[in-house]
């Protein structure tokens, strides 16, 4: 009989007897009727009443459920509930609990759950038989769930996490508080198995999740009987009254040695062996020390392995192209005069069949290979396929395309270049998309509307709804009229005030509705009302009687003088720029188009992954549409919790088949994330009872996404390819880091400021955690510019730490510009030009830079963010048309989009954390229409420096990226274990010193190069077309680049001929058509 029929709490209005409870007494019955019990019940929580009825009472006495009982003397408080599962394990101190569930009121089983957890002693009776079960402290994982008016618990005993043995076994350095890593000892762990009775292959199976020892299914016998034998494996005591079921205790040495020896024994002995292995064959892992020599000698076996497991929608190696494609194809031909590549019309081709399957595919490509021209390709080719399936006069679509603003006139294009009988059209605004569809519905083409990601949700702007009150001196809710309040953190103590004004400087997730009613605290802005807010540019929200509390605020001279107005005289009318009253443009196409999107191709997807109106944006026009193509060079990049919305956005029922609710992203984020928890262990007073105490002190989300994600729920969408797949047409791309050595009284001062960081963050805690960030600032700008630099202030007194010492002024060179002048000298005599990547934003380098170079005579220019996103790409051509030879750009500026063809030379004279901006910016002039025989990337850095540290991490981060692509490295391996962002480990760095993990940075980056020798042969083919044949006899150049471009030849081979061979199939079913003669009767005609 289940709990619920057992129990039920009496309501107080339901107690017709007035109830006393003594001062010496816990409990006390009143009989309401003959059939019915009353029970008083006082506990530290209070008093509560219940009713037992008296067929429930007899049966509870007879019934086979386990009777719980809990007493505390201290605090005088009885608890009881029923058991009906029990799982112990038995050691010399008795019998210990591993997992129950019992059941009772809800307070009681709460309340027992929680005295379990913290490792009290219970009292289990059953059949007049009574046992003591101790439980473990803090040891177990709890679920509670109510059911009408009782409650079931179940705990379970948690697997043991290896740790690093951080107890007292080592001693700290009294100077650096610090704990020798190296020294670590990993610590034996303990596992729980649950599984159906004597089920032995489900506990293998259970147990292979538990190690990371190789398990097959030919050891299981072994293994098992094995382990048990050796005291390894332990089966527990279950009482069930329901489950049939075993449960294990497994106990695992450091890194499971006890289960590796068990499998060498075996080996050894002749009991198991690998299934296929030839005895007294030779070792073929003899001569395999990493992963490049693995993958050469078991390359081809791992390769046929995943093509019979994961077969492709198309294999270029055995299928020709379809006719669609091979139209476009042709259309492209005659309009710009080159054909697509063939792993580009691989790609298109796999994309077509998708969409046709699941009208839905995904497109991770590299930087320039052309993801606008295949995305374009495939759409084009379904509505091709559609059109013959259909009626043979063709059938028009429409489109939509949303991308960043600034490559919007390249998609139009683009789509003109590439798709026949159909134009793209830019929209910005709700008229311009009712005027394009109007003249789509009277046309007879295809038609693309093209809108930036910014335009798709830019609707109407909003201000602070929060009104001032004077007598309450606060802010208040426009609705309810209640406090706003903010929390605020000193001295490690959180606790909340009244809102201030630089609260609602910008809408955020705690300032956007009212805690007391949820009323949304912004409201959109009327551009012909007076409101008393002020909107300043990028700075935020002012609120015009506190203008003259911002001024210690900013630095901006632009924003300075508009604060100053604003103080001078607040009742002053002053506009709202770009206040419009505008309806957001995905929600109109939602309402209005749906069901009429034919296809939505959207670019730059992983920009749509986070929780936020750009994203929300792209949900809707992907529910409005029928076909979708999202194209990305790097989709999964950052944190978990990013793509877990994404993925909700476009497979959503994947998601809900694995368990994931959309409430619940912290079960994303658990299982394919990575979650830092931090502990803190607090140890017992001496010749106390009480043990040792660890508590969960802080959650923390750090950079990483399993690959897993990609297997589960994006292999089945997704289309792959590289730059290197297209190889043999591809220059030669290197990046060259470059050291350089600071001057002797720069060097001095830099290290006299890093001595001061390290002694504060080992002296002050809370300093340093204030601090960090503008240490870390300091010491990566300094040694560019070693003057004008903010003296540094303590965030508790106020005193200065350190003041940063003045090595010059604004017309010293130093050996980064010499150096930079030098590679100009150099690449501009070749007739190169040249583009200079500065991060920095808060130095002066791209001024100092462009009057160093323009002095030299070599005409420079600077690509500034207050240029038009959308103009950008007509500003550099047009420069680049007057001779323009060097440009300064932020590598934001050009980050995504451009195309930079004309510099192929490339210099990080300052590098920033992003490695996706890195990556980006890095190759704006690698791509495949690039016609130099060579590109350069230059990354210069001072030694001995955090500048250094940053380039051997990014190093690492980079060859952790070639794994995710398919590029394997020792490098990339070792990095995977380090899921840490640059920022973060730069500042672990700086406090730590720890041994750098990429020794030698220039050799890191070599074996990343790309070297490609048949682009050198046909070039030089074409050029000299006498000497070809000497050529070819030529032997290849050896690649000492490590592995990357054997693996480009190998996946070269799958597309190479694929368009010529797609000819040939052609020819072929042409010549096989039948004649038929004119005067033979067709039963085609007779039909008709």
């Amino acid at each position: 009989m289940p709990f619920a029929q057992l129990m039920a709490v009496l309501p107080l209005r339901d107690v017709a007897c007035s109830l006393r409870v003594p001062s010496n007494s816990n409990d006390l019955k009143c009989n309401k009727d003959e059939n019915e019990t009353v029970i008083a019940h006082r506990s530290d929580c209070g008093l509560f009443l219940f009713r037992q009825k008296k067929g429930v009472r007899q049966w509870m006495s007879n019934s086979k459920l386990i009777e719980l009982s809990y007493y505390d003397p201290s605090a005088q408080v009885r608890l009881s509930a029923y058991a009906d599962t029990l799982v112990l394990d038995h050691d010399q101190n008795g019998s210990i609990i591993s997992a129950i569930r019992f059941g009772g009121y809800p307070e009681m089983v709460r309340a027992m759950a929680d005295a379990i957890y913290g490792g009290a002693t219970i009292e289990a009776a059953q059949n007049d038989t009574t046992r003591m079960l101790q439980s473990s402290l803090k040891s177990y994982q709890r679920q509670i769930t109510h059911d009408g008016i009782y409650a079931v618990a179940t705990l379970m005993a948690a697997d043991t996490v290896q740790e690093d043995d951080r107890s007292g076994k080592h001693e700290k350095d009294e100077d650096t508080n610090l704990v020798d890593t190296e020294q670590m000892e990993l610590q034996p762990r303990r596992c729980y198995i649950f599984c159906p009775a004597r089920d032995q292959k489900r506990l293998f199976e259970e147990l292979d999740h538990k190690t990371a020892a190789p398990l097959i299914p030919e050891f299981q016998d072994y293994v098992l009987s094995s382990l048990r034998q050796r005291g390894d494996l332990r089966q527990l005591e279950v009482i069930s009254l329901k489950e049939r079921m075993d449960a294990w205790v497994l106990d695992l040495k450091p890194q499971d040695q006890n289960v590796v020896e068990v499998l060498e024994q075996g080996l050894q002995s002749g009991d198991i062996q690998i299934p296929g292995a030839v005895p007294n064959m030779p070792d073929v892992f003899e001569n395999v020390e990493n992963v490049t020599g693995y993958l050469n000698t078991f390359g081809v076996t791992v390769a046929d392995r995943i093509r019979n497991q994961f077969m492709p929608l198309f294999d270029p190696a055995k299928e020709p192209l379809s006719d669609e494609v091979l139209a476009i194809n042709d259309c492209i031909m005659s309009r710009v005069g080159y054909s697509l590549y063939d792993a580009q019309l691989a790609v298109a081709e796999a994309v077509k069949r998708q969409l046709a399957r699941k009208r839905v595919a995904l497109i991770i490509a590299e930087c320039g290979s052309g993801k606008t021209k295949i995305g374009s390709t495939a759409l084009g080719a379904l509505h091709g396929l559609w059109a013959d399936q259909k009626r043979k006069d063709g059938r028009k679509s429409f489109g939509i395309v949303m991308c960043p603003s600034h490559v919007t006139q390249k998609w139009v294009r683009e789509i003109g270049e590439t798709l026949p009988d159909t134009y793209g059209m830019v929209v910005r605004t709700i008229q311009d998309l009712n005027r394009l569809y109007a003249m789509y519905e009277k046309g007879d083409k295809s038609v693309f509307a093209v809108f930036s990601k910014e335009q798709a949700r830019d609707g109407y702007m909003r201000y602070p709804a929060v009104r001032w009150n004077r007598r309450r001196r606060a802010f208040l809710c426009p609705d309810c009229d209640g406090v706003i309040e903010m929390e605020i953190s000193e001295d490690g103590s959180r606790y909340t005030v009244p809102a201030d004004q630089f609260f609602f400087q910008k809408e955020h997730k705690k300032n956007h509705t009212c805690p007391h009613c949820g009323t949304p605290l912004w409201s959109a802005v009327n551009p012909d009302k007076r409101i008393d807010w002020v909107k300043i540019g990028e700075y935020g929200w002012v609120y015009r009687y506190g203008a003259q509390a911002h001024l210690h605020r900013t630095k901006n001279e632009r924003v300075l003088d508009q604060l100053t107005e604003i103080a001078q005289n607040p009742d002053a009318f002053y506009p709202i720029r770009g206040a419009h009253q505008r309806f957001p443009l995905s929600t109109y196409i939602k309402k209005k188009l749906r069901g009429r999107i034919d296809g939505f191709l959207c670019d730059e997807l992983h920009e749509y992954n986070n929780n936020s109106g750009q994203g929300d944006a792209m949900a809707e026009l992907y529910g409005a549409s029928r076909c979708f193509v999202g194209m990305t060079a790097t989709l999964i990049n950052g944190y978990s919790s990013g793509i877990f919305h994404l993925l909700y956005r476009i497979v959503p029922g994947l998601m809900l088949k694995d368990g994931k609710r959309y409430k619940s992203p912290g079960d994303f984020d658990a299982e394919y994330g990575v979650v830092e928890n931090t502990y803190e262990i607090q140890d017992a007073e001496y010749n106390s009872n009480r043990r040792t105490s660890k508590r969960r002190t802080k959650s923390k989300q750090l950079p990483g996404v399993s690959p897993l994600v990609f297997s589960r729920f994006l292999l089945e969408y997704t289309a792959f390819l590289s730059l290197s797949d297209m190889g043999k047409d591809l220059p030669d791309y290197e990046e060259i880091p470059v050291p350089l050595e600071m001057p002797e009284d720069v060097r001095t001062a830099y290290k006299e400021a890093e001595h001061k960081l390290q002694k504060v963050l080992r002296t002050d805690r809370k300093a340093a955690q204030k601090i960090l960030s503008t240490y870390l600032n300091l010491l990566t700008v300094y040694p560019d510019q070693p003057y004008d630099q903010a003296e540094v202030v303590h965030p508790i007194n106020g005193m200065p730490i350190v003041t940063p010492k003045n090595c010059g002024d604004f017309s010293r060179l130093l050996p980064k510009e010499e150096r930079v002048l030098e590679l100009v000298r150099q690449k501009a005599a070749n007739g190169e030009r040249v583009l200079i990547y500065t991060s920095w934003t808060r130095t002066d380098s791209q001024k100092k830079l462009q009057k160093l170079l323009c002095s030299e005579g070599y005409r420079t220019e600077i690509l500034t963010p207050q240029i038009a996103t959308d103009k950008r790409e007509d500003w550099v051509n047009k420069r680049v048309k007057n001779g323009l030879q060097v440009l300064i750009t932020n590598p934001r500026c050009v980050e995504t989009g451009l195309d930079l063809n004309a510099f192929t030379t490339i210099i990080f004279y300052s590098m920033g954390y992003n490695l996706f901006t890195l990556r980006q910016a890095s190759r704006r002039s690698w791509r495949i229409n690039q016609t130099a025989p060579r590109v350069e990337v230059y990354m210069l850095y001072y030694a001995d420096t955090m500048q250094a540290k940053a380039m051997k991490l990014m190093a690492s981060k980079l060859a952790v990226a070639g794994i995710i692509e398919g590029t394997f490295s020792e490098e990339g391996l070792a990095a995977m274990s380090d899921v840490k962002d640059l920022t973060s480990q730069m500042a672990k760095e700086l406090a730590l010193g720890i041994r750098d993990n990429v020794e030698d940075i220039a050799a890191a980056f070599r074996k990343m190069a790309v070297m490609n020798p048949e682009r050198k042969k046909n070039i030089a083919a074409a050029q000299l077309k006498e000497t070809a044949a000497e050529e070819q006899k030529a032997p290849a150049a050896k690649d000492s680049f490590g592995v990357r471009t054997a693996q480009a030849q190998v996946r070269q081979a799958l597309y190479e001929g694929l368009l010529a061979r797609t000819a040939e199939e052609q020819k072929k079913r042409k010549s096989k058509k039948a004649e038929v003669d004119e005067n033979q009767l067709s039963i085609f005609g007779f039909a008709a």
